[in-house]
């Protein structure tokens, strides 16, 4: 199980008066850091795209990427195959089938745009505690379901 997010510019989009407070009451980092905690925690894995993987101007259907495409533009027309679909439905198509080659890669992640690098793991890892698991006189935490510690979070440029 795999699930991929988009590394957004969150700074350059609160500097955007009007969408300022929806951003940042949104909380992209918090939303992320528990995708992280908790596709570990189920033995997944969060890939995350890096911010300049062009998921919006690829066609879906045939890999062709356009040079522009304005954000009022809301559905994608490929200039070489003709496919149209809604923009953002060709992102999330283009997001799964990096999924899709991330996962029969095998080795690590696939490079999608540069080299590839994985994201070093900062901080502590939380994890959960259920009541009753510790035994008299020794206190701690679960390891996670699936019986690995290994944090899986990769960033695929």
């Amino acid at each position: 199980r795999a699930i991929v997010v988009e590394d957004l510019n969150v700074a350059g989009m609160l500097r955007n008066r009007r969408l300022a407070r929806h951003i940042a009451d949104a909380s992209f980092g918090e939303l992320l850091r528990q995708l992280a905690y908790k596709t570990q925690w189920n033995a997944g894995r969060l890939i995350v795209a890096d911010r300049w993987y062009p998921s919006s101007k690829t066609c879906s259907g045939c890999g062709a990427v356009k040079t522009k495409l304005a954000l009022s533009e809301r559905t994608y027309t490929c200039q070489t195959c003709g496919l149209t679909i809604d923009r953002d439905h060709n992102a999330a198509l283009n997001l799964a089938a990096l999924a899709a080659e991330y996962d029969t890669a095998g080795s690590g992640p696939v490079a999608a745009r540069g080299a590839d690098q994985k994201t070093r793991v900062r901080g502590q890892v939380a994890a959960k505690r259920e009541p009753g698991t510790a035994t008299a006189g020794q206190t701690g935490t679960v390891p996670p379901q699936g019986g690995t510690t290994n944090r899986v979070l990769t960033r695929v440029h």
